[in-house]
């Protein structure tokens, strides 16, 4: 849908609708000079207009040109001159020919947001350990072939290419697992090491 808009308009409209922690900036791409044309919520960055074209602001005007992807990026972190990192989207404005004439950029100040899930977090408790993730599952069966196949895939190497001596120790691990707790899987471990039983209890009490 192609149509005519008053982008000063628009800025005014986006200024008010994200508020005052997202700058709304609408460049002259005419102009790289001094490209900055409209600008609202400007507290972010501190800039005026006719300040120039930044320098996304320049490729992201010859991708178009050059027909490369879509005349937009979202969500990429911008910087201010003091050090100060933003969350900032980019849109080209193309006339009826496909040439960049105009850009409109958000630059949003989140660190309010993060202020307050810092906050947050002080609240929540520490983990007390880093012992790895837990499995919450309705079957102890599939928590069991879970620990088999976390254990085994974590070697470069397929069981029946292994050595004795890492079934060996893929046989330890598991046991420190806790998995021949589980009903079957001392057998099931077999199977999948390509080992028999008798074997495995020879590997376990080595």
């Amino acid at each position: 849908m192609k149509l005519t808009i008053d982008l000063e308009q628009l800025a005014d409209f986006l200024g008010q609708a994200l508020g005052r922690h997202t700058e709304v900036v609408i460049h002259d791409l005419t102009d790289l000079a001094h490209s900055l044309a409209v600008i609202r919520n400007g507290h972010i960055t501190r800039r005026e207009v006719g300040a120039p074209a930044t320098d996304l602001t320049l490729r992201m005007a010859r991708d178009c040109l050059q027909s490369r992807g879509a005349p937009f990026r979202t969500n990429y972190t911008g910087k201010t001159v003091d050090g100060r990192a933003l969350r900032s989207s980019s849109l080209v404005i193309q006339d009826l020919a496909g040439k960049p004439v105009a850009m409109i950029c958000f630059n949003s100040d989140d660190s309010h947001f993060n202020a307050a899930l810092d906050a947050v977090r002080t609240l929540l408790p520490v983990c007390s350990d880093d012992k790895g993730e837990e499995l919450f599952s309705n079957s102890i069966e599939h928590v069991g072939e879970q620990l088999l196949t976390d254990v085994i895939a974590s070697y470069p190497v397929a069981p029946v290419k292994m050595s004795a001596d890492e079934k060996k120790e893929v046989v330890q691990r598991l046991d420190q697992s806790g998995v021949f707790l589980v009903k079957g899987f001392i057998a099931r471990a077999a199977q999948m090491l390509g080992i028999s039983e008798p074997t495995l209890y020879r590997y376990l009490k080595a």
